[in-house]
């Protein structure tokens, strides 16, 4: 009876150090900022990361960098969504006008799920140049569901090198999580 005693010490002593090594956390990645190219592809050229300038009909590659990546994060979901005004073509007004692109995969469940999302967007050729101090704007909307217990993250977007652009802002809560963000630019014609 002894020795069970002593077995069964040893197995749950192992069983909870063992327990305490796994982190079993779900939290959603932190954010560096956006960088973009453009131009037609696959020739895009960097931009200055400050003063987006585009023209009707270019092509713009816009990628979300992670400071930190998530963890035991499952299905994801990437939006972009690209605003620019136009001319109805009714009421020959100038309106608002979106474009939006998702795409969706698997953080943990693919070499590439945690890859940091990227998006090639065509301006339309019939968006107006931007009126003065309005530019227009590409949102980015990340939604994550967890696998693990979620975390809670306190800080907001992270934006520590020049050489980025925008605002990235995390969300988390206990079962999932996500981030959204901002990316202005000018429109002018050519």
């Amino acid at each position: 009876m002894k020795n069970f005693k002593h077995i069964f010490f040893c197995f749950l002593t192992a069983f909870l150090f063992s327990c305490s090594e796994n982190d079993y956390s779900s939290y959603c990645p932190t954010w560096k900022g956006f960088t973009y190219k453009t131009g037609n592809y696959p020739d895009y050229e960097p931009g200055n990361p400050r003063n987006i300038l585009l023209h009707p009909g270019d092509s713009i590659h816009i990628t979300a960098h992670q400071k930190e990546r998530g963890h035991l994060i499952n299905a994801t979901s990437y939006t972009w969504t690209i605003g620019y005004d136009t001319i109805d073509v009714k009421s020959g007004e100038r309106v608002h006008a979106t474009k939006s692109y998702t795409q969706r995969t698997n953080y943990d469940g693919y070499d590439d799920g945690a890859d940091d999302p990227v998006c090639h967007m065509l301006l339309p050729a019939n968006a107006l140049p931007t009126e003065y101090g309005k530019p227009y704007s590409v949102s980015f909307l990340a939604k994550y569901t967890y696998s693990g217990q979620g975390v809670t993250i306190e800080t907001g977007n992270i934006v520590d090198n020049s050489a980025y652009s925008g605002t990235i802002t995390p969300q988390s809560g206990p079962t999932a999580g996500g981030a959204s963000g901002t990316l202005k630019f000018s429109v002018e014609e050519k």
